[in-house]
């Protein structure tokens, strides 16, 4: 299945985008949850803080669906 993972911020960098400056399709096992893909592409857990689908927080089980655009959210920093 082929979804696509969308960042900004620090995280942006760490996801590495090639579909526009915020994206990246990824492609991945049908059934994978999203701990699964996220280590697929080496993004560690602890860099995001909620993940998004269809405006609602997911967990790190969830099990997207295919051509889902799944927004990650970094933990809030600065000062």
């Amino acid at each position: 299945m082929t979804i696509m993972l969308r960042a900004g911020g620090q995280l942006r960098e760490m996801l590495k985008p090639d579909i526009d400056y915020y994206t990246r399709k990824v492609e991945c096992p049908d059934n994978s949850d999203m701990e699964t893909i996220l280590k697929q592409i080496g993004l560690e857990r602890k860099f995001i803080a909620f993940i998004y689908v269809d405006g609602k927080v997911r967990d790190f089980s969830y099990i997207p669906q295919n051509g889902q655009i799944v927004t990650l959210q970094p933990p809030v920093s600065g000062g």
